[in-house]
């Protein structure tokens, strides 16, 4: 499969849906998205791609001046992968069936709000550490793991509330919020039916399903990279 170019989530057999078309971005989408978005004078903050035709949308910064507009191209058209994503995460699924990607090294600090945003955090640590440049450091014990070097509980100065810190080696790293009490132009909203919205500065994507993982199979997959990292 060389891209998501799909009939639609609930046609026939032969058609690809919005879980294959994640699976797809986590094998080489991600990385060709993080090409296409190195590749212009306005990098992009975030991707969505479309579920039913396969066409990816590219938004730059809304503050990027001259050639700041959204740009469309079809995945198959996407340019080669670089080596890795870079801190691209895929939020959710929009209410128009389009996988949402967010380039967290678009933002210096994103919010999460909810009741439980670690659930969602968690997916982004998860997604991030396929990076093998990435660290995540937390001060949450809800997201660390274990004795994993790269995804460590510690004490991080000035860090008011439970937050996630990101770092590829590529300064300035991007902190990410948990119920912070600062307000931002950059965070996702949770809502506790697995919907939310993601703003970024005066873009807004509803979204029917936000990727997030609960406790049961975090423990698991924690125990998991536990035992590898030890």
């Amino acid at each position: 499969m060389t891209g998501p170019d799909v009939a639609g989530v609930d046609a026939a057999d032969d058609s690809v849906s919005a879980a294959d078309a994640i699976g797809w971005l986590h094998e080489e989408g991600l990385t060709r998205l993080a090409a296409l978005g190195s590749g212009s004078p306005n990098p992009a903050v975030a991707f969505v791609v479309d579920v039913a035709t396969g066409i990816v949308t590219k938004y730059p910064a809304a503050n990027g001046g001259i050639g700041a507009d959204s740009s469309t191209v079809a995945a198959d058209d996407l340019p080669a992968p670089l080596d890795g994503p870079n801190r691209l995460v895929i939020v959710g699924i929009t209410n128009s069936d389009q996988i949402l990607v967010v380039d967290l090294a678009g933002s210096l600090v994103i919010g999460i709000n909810g009741s439980r945003p670690e659930l969602a955090a968690r997916s982004w640590v998860m997604q991030l550490l396929l990076n093998p440049d990435i660290t995540v450091t937390t001060n949450s014990a809800d997201v660390a793991i274990g004795s994993s070097p790269r995804c460590r509980k510690s004490f991080i100065p000035g860090g008011a509330g439970s937050i996630v810190s990101v770092d590829d080696g590529n300064p300035p790293v991007t902190t990410v919020s948990m119920n912070s009490d600062a307000e931002g132009s950059d965070y996702l909203d949770l809502i506790d039916d697995g919907s939310g919205e993601m703003y970024l500065g005066a873009r807004v994507w509803p979204l029917r399903l936000v990727l997030t993982i609960d406790d049961a199979p975090w423990s698991a997959l924690s125990e998991t990279l536990d035992r590898a990292a030890g």
